[in-house]
């Protein structure tokens, strides 16, 4: 699930006060806070979130049924009331694809705990499609799609139109998570099939190239998105973990191939500090 937790961190860090995690939550948040939880063990949380009035938000992404989630998400919260001394909003947003079969409550003598769990397949497609913002369009592939292939031609389209840098972030982040609907052969068929349909020189999501290698340079775009994408996940789990980094260690990381990232992606949270992770 990393490399997914990864990509919908991502997506949805981008986007504070508006989109699909406003109306998800019903809150504005305007900052993002340290995930990391003090404990006997340390606890990471996928999101968390702070609103204009100081109310907590927490997000945590979850790809498989897990019929301790309550508990789980009960132990978040009190680590997260440690911290911060204050009990969060929390919802769960189930990506997984088999039918969500979670409980959501955490009962015993004298107590009782409930926690949001959200299929994502339950947000109407179209609602996404038609999102002002790119991150939402990029989430509408994991609804209940009544049309794989147009679906991800329309986000495609949304791609095509942003700029070259957020071109590369957001293919890397669809093609992660078109593997969650097991979509990658149709994604890759879609991007062949746009390079010939629209102006190469001009509209191609990858940059110019040549329309005797459409095929070619199509497959070496594709590598060359996703891998991008790869070192901006890594730059933006890593500033969430540590803080800012310094200029060096941004060139450092956007040097990385594929292998280095890889490794880098396994030590993230086991590293205590910057230092560590790059010894």
């Amino acid at each position: 699930m990393n490399q997914y937790d990864i990509a919908l961190k991502s997506l949805l860090q981008r986007q504070l006060q508006n989109g699909f995690l406003s109306r998800l939550t019903g809150h504005r948040i305007t900052e993002w806070l340290a995930t990391e939880l003090p404990e006997v063990r340390t606890r990471h949380v996928d999101l968390l979130g702070k609103t204009a009035d100081g109310q907590l938000i927490h997000i945590e992404f979850q790809s498989r049924n897990d019929p301790r989630m309550a508990l789980r998400m009960a132990e978040y919260a009190l680590a997260i009331h440690r911290r911060y001394r204050m009990i969060p909003v929390q919802t769960v947003i189930y990506v997984g694809e088999r039918p969500l079969r979670m409980p959501t409550t955490l009962t015993g003598p004298d107590w009782l705990y409930t926690c949001r769990i959200l299929d994502i397949r339950d947000i109407p497609t179209e609602d996404l499609l038609r999102s002002p913002h790119l991150e939402d369009a990029i989430l509408a592939v994991l609804t209940r799609l009544s049309d794989s292939r147009d679906t991800i031609r329309r986000i495609l389209q949304r791609i095509g139109s942003a700029t070259p840098d957020q071109r590369s972030a957001a293919i890397g982040e669809l093609m992660l998570l078109a593997g969650l609907r097991q979509l990658k052969m149709i994604m890759k068929k879609e991007l062949e099939q746009m390079s010939i349909l629209i102006d190469i020189n001009r509209h191609t999501i990858f940059g110019p190239i040549h329309r005797e290698g459409v095929k070619e340079g199509m497959e070496k775009g594709l590598e060359k998105g996703m891998e991008e994408g790869a070192r901006l996940f890594a730059v933006d789990l890593l500033t969430q973990r540590f803080g800012k980094l310094s200029p060096a260690q941004a060139k450092r990381i956007r040097s990385m191939n594929q292998a280095e990232l890889a490794t880098l992606r396994t030590r993230i949270f086991d590293a205590k500090n910057l230092k560590d992770l790059f010894a």
